[in-house]
């Protein structure tokens, strides 16, 4: 080939009309490859619309049988031979083995390209008959509207996301169409005219062209819908997988704001609001980690999470971070709203009673005990984005913040399991909380504090 051809052929193939002709070969011969996941769910959503089909086709050759019975009497059958129903009952039997097949999942790619085939001939046989059934010239069925069963049975195709399912079964009426032409121009004449072609059973090549190029057309439609829908389709399971798996890095409330925020979030967004915070921490889990497997430790966390977090998020608080054996907590970040207080002391009961049942059964079981501390704050924070770039993290700041770690330590030295800001107890008891207080702590010295903090303990 000379470089004035290959040029040519260049510049043919960047013609608009040819990109969409190129997406569908990348897509035969360079199929994306999605993590295996998607694939699988992929897989289950095809499954599903083969079910679909199946049924579609069912249904399909009801339809037919009724509409072949209803037309029967229009026309003087010469022979007793009568091969429509004959075959749409096998066919139909054949259609229900598959669909038991599609259920079970059991259907392999060679399998629903012989459906495909099986479909094609057995519509070009339906047609071919109608020169055995009304004893008539070939060239007859050439008029019938049967065809237009071809365009339903490529569209069905298209169900399953599949290009090569589209193109073969398109590729198969065509050449379906090709051979009934062929068989119906070896008997009947040949015309040019088109009203003596619709008023005669004569074979017109170019009326005739023009179904083929339906046929064609529809196939590369559709072929080009699916291709462009199966990439929309496994990027959006690709991201949805992904925003699904992200989202348990996440609490709920903070998940649900990436889901629902109008535009896109950046580092810096964010709203002052008062807050209840809520530091928890592991007592003894330093001295029991260092006896044990880093496996251990681990499982020590998870069961220390799934007892505690649910009853925070029960209670209508979200977990802002886990920090090793801590777990920091904000109320007033959701939904509910003039409560934060009340909601932070309310859970506190089911929190002591959870650590007193946890640290019982590991007794009985041999293990060391372990207890839980917690310290409540109330102030104004920060709540929202934080980071640089694609690297974000919602988060609270502020000095409640900062307080309520620094009050988890104070609580060793005042011996308690519950301790609270008197602040925070006064916002918690004007929302209409009631707790029961074991002694009050004023002006204490808190590490790290720069004023003296007047306290509550609860427990």
């Amino acid at each position: 080939m000379n470089d004035a051809t290959l040029r040519t052929w260049r510049a043919l193939a960047d013609r608009p009309f040819v990109q969409p002709l190129r997406h569908v070969w990348r897509e035969l011969t360079h199929p994306p490859m999605p993590p295996e996941r998607v694939a699988r769910a992929i897989r289950e959503a095809e499954a599903t619309s083969e079910i679909m089909v199946a049924w579609v086709q069912l249904a399909g050759v009801a339809a037919f049988l009724i509409f072949y019975l209803a037309s029967r009497p229009a026309f003087d059958m010469a022979m007793g031979l009568e091969p429509v129903p004959a075959a749409l009952l096998l066919y139909g039997a054949f259609v229900s083995w598959r669909l038991r097949h599609a259920y079970a999942g059991t259907l392999s790619p060679s399998v629903l390209s012989l459906s495909a085939a099986v479909d094609m001939l057995l519509l070009t046989a339906l047609i071919w008959s109608f020169t055995l059934q009304y004893d008539a010239p070939a060239a007859l069925y050439l008029k019938a509207p049967t065809l237009l069963y071809a365009f339903i049975l490529i569209a069905l195709r298209a169900l399953r996301f599949d290009v090569a399912q589209v193109l073969l079964t398109g590729a198969l009426a065509v050449m379906g169409w090709i051979v009934l032409v062929l068989i119906a121009a070896q008997a009947a004449p040949i015309t040019n005219d088109y009203p003596t072609y619709m008023a005669s059973l004569s074979v017109h090549w170019g009326a005739e062209a023009e179904k083929i190029a339906a046929l064609l057309g529809t196939t590369l439609v559709l072929a080009l819908a699916v291709s462009r829908a199966r990439g929309l389709l496994i990027r959006t399971a690709v991201e949805e997988t992904a925003a699904r798996e992200l989202s348990r890095f996440l609490d709920s409330g903070a998940a649900k704001r990436v889901r629902m925020a109008s535009a896109e979030l950046k580092a810096g967004d964010g709203e002052l609001k008062p807050m209840a915070i809520m530091f928890l921490d592991l007592r003894g889990f330093s001295a029991a980690a260092a006896t044990l497997a880093p496996a251990q430790v681990i499982a020590i966390l998870q069961e220390y999470q799934g007892r505690f977090v649910p009853i925070i998020e029960a209670a209508g608080g979200s977990v802002d971070k886990y920090l090793g054996d801590g777990i920091l907590v904000s109320f007033g970040g959701g939904e509910r709203i003039g409560t934060e207080a009340a909601d932070a002391f309310a859970a506190v009961p089911a929190l002591i009673a959870a650590g007193d049942t946890w640290a019982a059964e590991r007794a009985r079981a041999g293990m060391m005990p372990l207890g839980v501390a917690i310290a409540i704050t109330h102030g104004e924070v920060v709540h929202g984005v934080i980071g640089h770039d694609d690297r974000l993290e919602f988060t609270v700041i502020g000095d409640a913040v900062n307080l309520a770690a620094k009050l988890e330590k104070h609580a060793k030295l005042e011996r308690a399991r519950v301790i609270a800001t008197k602040t925070a107890h006064e916002h918690a008891l004007q929302q209409g909380a009631s707790t029961s207080v074991v002694r009050e702590v004023g002006a204490a010295r808190v590490e790290g504090a720069p004023e003296p903090v007047d306290l509550v303990i609860l427990a």
